[in-house]
């Protein structure tokens, strides 16, 4: 019986797909390769970036310097005049001569790519029917039409028929990757999956693709079902082949949506780090025999309401010998039920030459007359070594965190095997912390905005936070 093989799935999610690209950092770090990669909508982006010859940590850093806007073309102007005529309400150019380029998708290097399999999947509208584009003959055109979701983008004619995204059939092609012979299928999740149906235009038409791509994934898992039960049957010429496993990484709670990305309150860095962590959080616990292929494998944490802070401080940390310059990056989210606190993170040491994200978080309190003092530790890896990374931060006020008062600087220290290697204080200057006050936000669990009086109220809840 020969060796697994393994199968990335790259499911789809819009623009937050960035969350994908810490997932394939923690992957490598753990040394979990590919003999086949599959693309699905936003997926494509990361399987095209695999293909264009980038690991986890270019594709992290391609994501972190794109400007998400980029992403929005409209058409010419006198076609608004008509909205009902109106193929999309975009256009392709800004994906095709902007975010392909920023993110180093090069369509001559995917098509002699030969470090594996990769393909994309797109609607043949014409046909009703899903195509798995292989890397080899795939055109750009493919590529964009797998990310054109109808009434946002027009679809494309290729050779004679029409194109578009896939997610209305399926979000994730399992029976592709089983049909080239995969035994492990590793699938990164973003889509969201909980019981409520939530109102609003957006969130509904989200959940008709939650829907769809949902239950492409039920009937995948059934169709998968009756290939295991084959290969254990009484045929020897089955049973010389594995059975097919399932592995899943997704976020706990559900992506915030595109418009939160596209206007600020959330960015790329913050998306990374929250892969990266989900994905190490994972796989440290990953049963050696995958999960069940059943309705819970893709399911989140209900939503509730979330008081989310992004942060960045800048600096020097010095060691008995020298100074570091270092920039840190934190993402908190609070949130009230259960009363919890998750911290993303990620720092540049300008020495190790590249930003690196953390895992493992721990926090915890102390409360005087004067603050509330937090301490947060991470662990972070650099050229296969274990690091600590500690940050203590005051908050004194809600009323002053409203106004952009708190979070102006961050001590921390270093360590590796119980040993201090720098230390010191970042800093976050007034402009800085004043755009970082814009991207505070709080989410309730209908994915609406709160007041400001309720962004007052869960400031002073976070402050209060007893752990």
């Amino acid at each position: 019986m020969e060796g697994a093989k393994r199968a990335l799935i790259l499911a789809g999610g819009g623009m937050r797909l960035a969350y994908q690209a810490g997932v394939l950092i923690a992957l490598e770090e753990n040394s979990v390769s590919f003999d086949h990669v599959d693309g699905t909508s936003g997926g494509i982006f990361n399987a095209g970036m695999l293909a264009s010859g980038l690991d986890g940590d270019q594709i992290a850093a391609r994501w972190r310097a794109l400007d998400i806007k980029k992403f929005m073309s409209l058409q010419p102007l006198k076609k608004y005049f008509k909205p009902l005529n109106m193929m999309g309400y975009a256009d392709a150019n800004g994906i095709r001569n902007k975010i392909f380029p920023g993110l180093g998708i090069d369509i001559h290097k995917i098509n002699v790519f030969d470090r594996g399999e990769v393909t994309f999947n797109v609607c043949n509208f014409s046909n009703k029917s899903i195509e798995a584009i292989p890397h080899h003959r795939a055109k750009e055109d493919h590529l964009i039409a797998g990310v054109s979701l109808p009434i946002v983008m027009p679809g494309l004619q290729i050779d004679g028929d029409w194109y578009s995204d896939a997610v209305w059939i399926k979000d994730a092609n399992l029976i592709e990757a089983v049909q080239r012979g995969a035994t492990e299928l590793w699938l990164v999740w973003a889509i969201g999956n909980t019981p409520t149906y939530l109102p609003g235009a957006l969130n509904q038409y989200v959940h008709m693709i939650e829907m769809s791509a949902n239950g492409g994934l039920l009937e995948e898992y059934a169709r998968i079902a009756l290939i295991n039960e084959a290969r254990t049957g009484v045929s020897k010429s089955m049973k010389q082949q594995k059975p097919v496993k399932l592995f899943v990484i997704k976020p706990k709670f559900p992506l915030p949506l595109d418009p939160d990305l596209f206007f600020g309150k959330i960015d790329a860095r913050s998306l990374i780090n929250m892969g990266y962590a989900d994905a190490k959080n994972t796989l440290a616990a990953m049963p050696e025999n995958g999960i069940p292929m059943d309705a819970a494998a893709t399911k989140m944490t209900e939503p509730v309401t979330r008081f989310n802070l992004r942060n960045e401080f800048h600096g020097t940390l010095n060691s008995a010998q020298e100074q570091f310059s270092v920039s840190f990056y934190s993402y908190l989210v609070y949130a009230t039920a259960p009363d919890d606190i998750h911290h993303f993170s990620s720092i540049y040491i300008k020495a190790f030459g590249k930003e690196i994200p953390c895992f493992n978080h721990r926090l915890k309190r102390e409360k005087s007359r004067e603050n509330s003092t937090y301490e947060s530790e991470w662990h972070f890896i650099h050229e296969q070594e274990i690091y600590s990374l500690c940050a203590k931060f005051n908050v004194h006020t809600a009323l002053d965190l409203m106004l952009g008062l708190e979070f102006k600087k961050i001590g921390m220290a270093i360590i590796k095997e119980g040993k201090t290697l720098m230390e010191g204080t970042l800093y976050q200057n007034t402009q800085k912390r004043l755009r970082s006050r814009l991207s505070y936000h709080v989410r309730k669990p209908d994915g609406k905005g709160g007041s400001l009086r309720l962004n007052y109220d869960m400031a002073t809840k976070l402050i209060d936070y007893a752990i």
